[in-house]
């Protein structure tokens, strides 16, 4: 049984893990800011989000840009990097009334997620699966008409997976990131 002061103990742990973790990002970011001039926006970006030349024996990832014409509002989506691949475990798996699944992954390269992801996404990225359920939201109209594409088959709640798709900013949902719309999604073995 724990003791009052264990308790605090922990707590006081817990508490400094989450700020180390904010405390790195923010170094990461100021990192990349210094190294190449950036927009005054840009503050929000991870340190991820630079170009850098692909090695030539790294296969690239490979979107379907097809997929652009059914987002709703894709105006709002900021690319960051039109096409990345990147692991995770899946938190969870929401149903949105827009058609899309909205699934939260604790991804593997934390450099992927921003201060927005961290206070309104719990620390996770957000993955955006469009058009794979009824749409109720009328403001979304026509986006996901004529949507012919297979339907994805997404792994379950805490699978470890790998995704691919287009990195952006969510300009309506406070800036936070996202993989949106997503091209592939699979478990890993």
């Amino acid at each position: 049984m724990y003791h009052k002061l264990d308790i605090m103990k922990l707590q006081y742990i817990s508490k400094y893990h989450q700020k180390l973790q904010v405390v790195s990002s923010i170094i990461v970011i100021a990192s990349a800011l210094s190294q190449s001039p950036l927009p005054s926006s840009a503050a929000l970006l991870p340190a991820t989000a630079t170009a850098t030349a692909p090695h030539p024996s790294i296969e690239q990832p490979q979107c379907d840009n097809s997929l652009w014409k059914h987002v709703f509002l894709p105006t709002r989506l900021h690319i960051l990097n039109p096409c990345i691949t990147t692991t995770g475990i899946i938190e969870s798996i929401h149903v949105e009334n827009d058609g899309d699944f909205h699934i939260k992954l604790l991804a593997d390269n934390r450099g992927l997620i921003n201060q927005a992801n961290i206070k309104f996404e719990n620390g996770d990225l957000v993955l955006e699966a469009i058009c794979q359920n009824p749409v109720s939201r009328p403001e979304v109209g026509g986006a996901c008409d004529n949507f012919n594409h297979p339907p994805l088959s997404i792994p379950p709640v805490g699978s470890h997976i790998t995704v691919t798709g287009s990195y952006v900013l969510d300009t309506r949902n406070n800036n936070w990131a996202e993989i949106h719309p997503i091209t592939s999604i699979a478990r890993i073995q």
